[in-house]
């Protein structure tokens, strides 16, 4: 059973009036930053920029790949917050300051698909958040 089956009913779910629309963050989130992690509408889900953070150093690793892979872990525990995979995801960005990082981001970036992969932009950008070398945001939608 993945944990994001079991912390569901414990969300901190705020829904809107008009067509069902609630925002989505993480059970143990206790920042009053300016946004939602997620906004569900009906079976769309847009999901909100993603760093790859160290969870212990709240920095990015050293290594390229790493950095990747704690984005893209990072992001899909946003996904499953609403029983969703990367699968699920139809169109997606990616920012980031060194274009010469485009490879190294595809071959970690390939390997969380199994059904094909959601349209994207790979976008070169200035500097991100907390020293970061990508974000990631995305619109995903239920099968």
């Amino acid at each position: 059973m993945r944990i994001a089956t079991l912390l569901l009913p414990l969300l901190l779910v705020s829904c809107a009036a008009p067509g069902g629309r609630r925002t989505v963050n993480p059970p143990d989130r206790t920042d009053g930053r300016p946004f939602s992690h997620g906004v569900l509408a009906g079976n769309t889900y847009y999901v909100a920029g993603t760093l790859g953070l160290d969870p212990e150093t709240n920095a990015p690793p050293a290594a390229v790949e790493d950095e990747v892979r704690a984005m893209l872990d990072a992001f899909l525990a946003k996904l499953e917050l609403v029983d969703m995979t990367m699968d699920d995801l139809v169109s997606v960005q990616v920012f980031c300051p060194d274009l010469s990082l485009y490879g190294a981001f595809n071959e970690v970036y390939a390997t969380y698909f199994t059904e094909g992969y959601p349209v994207r932009a790979f976008i070169g950008s200035g500097e991100l958040l907390r020293g970061c070398r990508f974000e990631m945001n995305g619109i995903a939608v239920r099968r």
